[in-house]
């Protein structure tokens, strides 16, 4: 084994993260600078700094630590996550959950805001260990190509993926791209998952390959038994970029 286990709840502390993701950590930055997506951090994820008090909202173990710097003097201020609430966390942060927030089909419901959260450090140590290692592995095999045009690694909270876009070929196939990207898991696979998405229905080379409706996908089993796991997840977005340029 390579990973921690997945504690058996897994599921539901996921979704839990997703929401405290969606409503707390990227609504903070979205209510100040009008972006959304967050980006893997040690131990956790959260915002770059933003605003011009330079704040950071963070998860990281069990807690949501809330950082700025205001008139020269930095603060943070720390709630536990396990029996504390959505709403309780938006306050510390410094804003009301919003029942509306809507930033596209994905967008995970606020639920009761009220409700006791559970979630432990366990969960949330598995999860940057995972995203680390999907966004090596991105970045890996985008420094491979000889051409890379690629956005910008992002956490989208609505998601809870790692994801970037990249050209395929910029100049035998141009406009043609594909999404590499390292999921939480979701309903169509509930493990944590990489994942090659081709933007459009060519799914040229190996069809073995392409096993998903989306694409290709790579499991944390699978990843937690091989030798060299970052080799492995490397290989996976190399594979598949090599069939799309084929």
């Amino acid at each position: 084994m390579n990973f921690a286990p997945l504690p058996d709840d897994w599921p539901t502390q996921r979704d839990t993260l997703r929401r405290i993701a969606t409503h707390v950590v990227a609504q903070a930055q979205q209510l100040v600078t009008g972006h959304f997506a967050l980006m893997p951090l040690p131990g956790g994820f959260g915002t770059p700094q933003f605003g011009p008090d330079r704040s950071r909202v963070r998860v990281v173990g069990g807690s949501l630590f809330v950082e700025s710097v205001a008139d020269g003097t930095a603060t943070t201020k720390v709630e536990m996550i396990a029996g504390s609430s959505i709403r309780a966390l938006c306050r510390a942060a410094g804003f009301e959950p919003d029942p509306e927030l809507n930033v596209g089909h994905d967008t995970p419901t606020l639920g009761d805001p009220d409700e006791m959260l559970i979630v432990d450090s366990v969960a949330v140590a598995v999860l940057a260990d995972w995203y680390q290692l999907g966004q090596q592995a991105m970045d890996g095999a985008i420094a491979s190509l000889p051409d890379a045009q690629a956005s910008i690694v992002r956490l989208w909270p609505e998601h809870f993926d790692v994801g970037v876009d990249v050209a395929i070929d910029a100049v035998r196939k141009p406009g043609m791209r594909t999404n590499l990207g390292a999921s939480a898991g979701d309903k169509f696979h509930q493990e944590p998952y990489l994942y090659v998405g081709p933007w459009d229905a060519d799914r040229p080379g190996d069809p073995d390959f392409w096993n998903a409706p989306f694409g290709a996908v790579l499991g944390f089993g699978e990843l937690d038994a091989a030798e060299n796991p970052l080799h492995a997840a490397n290989e996976f977005f190399l594979h598949g970029l090599a069939h799309l340029r084929s």
